[in-house]
């Protein structure tokens, strides 16, 4: 019996883990001709942050979901093993996935389903969730967060004297008075079993105010039949930022800017006034190297061991020899 569980444990480890990137939205709130999750983190585009994630949870096929505009967005990534499926029509997040249905019909294992514009999700997060995920054998979990104020998202509905077993996901607009004191919300990320994802969506409506098909309606539809589904506040509300407008992006951005920061920090590299610092992530830094206030280093900057860059100078795509002191007020470019 032990070795059969063994055996068993060693199997669910190796199914695979697909990613769905739902990326189809206009981001009207972003008051933009530019696809929301084309816009500028740091130097990248957004939705390359959630790529990213998903290259490191190793997953064995990347599906994003793309709508307005979706030939900037596949031409953006056309480099990258991506398959991408069109939403010809914006009819909700579980329209939306739905719409990935040809191109996972072969795949037997967990979909994790994430939005394109979550991008400051950290990996230790989303590997947390996926190993809670199958210990539980699990066919349908929610990364959830709790939110000092939750206004705007979906509510997660817990069954009664369970820690994580949820019975429903409901939406502000749809809440009761009573569901709207809930703080623990819905970040928008799931996993679910292969075979169980496609059979749920089948069942959902657009009886809401929105005439929507929400992915959130496949929780009651799998309790309705039996199932147990698992909601796990593993995201902090920093990390469950979704980018709906310039201020959000900012935020995000913000975020992303201080993470880079304390990586660098961590390998011997000093930030006088760090805040004031500007890095995006393809730039290299030595050991020992003082960064002076003020500083924007931008696109591939390699910076070597000792170096000293005075206050407000602007470094682009240039490689700086160790030892180099930068005077202040300095401009590097590569011509």
């Amino acid at each position: 019996m032990g070795v059969y569980k063994m055996l068993k444990d060693k199997q669910e480890e190796r199914r695979p883990l697909v990613g769905v990137v739902l990326a189809a939205g206009k981001g009207t709130r972003m008051k933009s001709s530019l696809p929301k999750v084309l816009h500028s983190l740091l130097g990248r585009p957004m939705l390359s942050y959630v790529l990213d994630l998903l290259s490191d949870l190793d997953v064995v096929k990347k599906v994003v979901v793309v709508g307005h505009k979706a030939e900037l967005v596949k031409k953006e990534f056309i480099d990258l093993p991506v398959d991408f499926v069109l939403q010809k029509e914006q009819l909700g997040t579980g329209h939306a996935v739905k719409q990935t249905q040809d191109v996972l019909k072969n795949i037997s294992g967990d979909i994790l389903i994430i939005c394109g514009d979550t991008p400051v999700f950290t990996l230790d997060t989303l590997k947390k969730f996926v190993s809670e995920h199958r210990n539980r054998k699990s066919k349908l979990s929610i990364l959830s967060s709790y939110f000092a104020n939750p206004y705007g998202y979906g509510r997660i509905v817990k069954s009664q004297g369970q820690e994580f077993l949820i019975d429903k996901i409901v939406e502000e607009r749809d809440a009761t008075l009573q569901e709207r004191q809930i703080t623990e919300i819905n970040t928008g990320t799931y996993l679910v079993d292969s075979e169980m994802l496609f059979q749920l969506l089948e069942k959902l409506d657009d009886d809401n105010d929105q005439g929507e098909y929400y992915l959130t309606d496949i929780v009651g539809h799998a309790v309705a039949q039996g199932e147990s589904v698992f909601a796990f506040p593993f995201a902090s509300e920093e990390e469950a930022l979704g980018v709906n407008s310039r201020s959000d992006l900012s935020r995000a951005e913000s975020i992303l800017l201080k993470r880079l920061r304390h990586h660098w920090m961590a390998q011997g590299v000093t930030f006088e006034m760090a805040n004031t610092t500007y890095l995006e992530p393809t730039v290299q830094l030595g050991r020992d190297v003082t960064v002076g206030p003020h500083v924007v280093m931008k696109g591939k900057v390699e910076v070597g061991d000792d170096v000293m860059i005075g206050p407000f100078s602007y470094l682009k795509d240039v490689q700086i020899e160790k030892g180099t002191h930068i005077p202040p007020h300095s401009n590097f470019q590569s011509k």
